[in-house]
């Protein structure tokens, strides 16, 4: 017989349509994300997974709302191609580390989504850094 421990961490990723959410998230709509947020909790799966998700776009929305970025991490890095790409590298290992418990693992998948989704989108950032990085040589 599995213990549940073991029904756990077999447990797959759950599959979150977020794409919406996300837009709404790097585009600081802010009703439209809770509105997206709203209908992703009804089909997120009630796993330890799940709830990590579903914990991670929470934190990513209060991220959007704040008006204090002071301690916020992801609005402090800067968003160029190859730092995102970087930190979309090292989510997507935390996400597939199964040393990582399934409500970490759901958690990570969530930021390396919103990281990919951000990569689309185009970093704000990215010309003035490339274009810094050109003077310099």
């Amino acid at each position: 017989m599995k213990s549940n421990v073991a029904a756990e961490m077999a447990e797959t990723p759950p599959k979150v349509e977020a794409e919406r959410f996300y837009q709404a998230v790097i585009e600081r709509r802010i009703t439209d994300a809770e509105r997206e947020l709203d209908s992703i909790r009804i089909t997120i799966p009630p796993t330890e997974t799940g709830r990590g998700c579903l914990k991670a776009l929470e934190g990513l929305l209060l991220s959007a709302k704040s008006n204090n970025d002071k301690y916020l991490y992801l609005s402090k890095i800067e968003k160029t191609p190859r730092k995102l790409k970087q930190l979309r590298k090292e989510f997507a290992t935390h996400s597939k580390n199964r040393l990582h418990s399934p409500y970490d693992l759901g958690y990570f998948q969530a930021l390396e989504s919103f990281i990919r989704k951000l990569e689309q989108s185009g970093a704000p950032q990215e010309q003035a850094t490339v274009k810094e990085d050109e003077e310099k040589d």
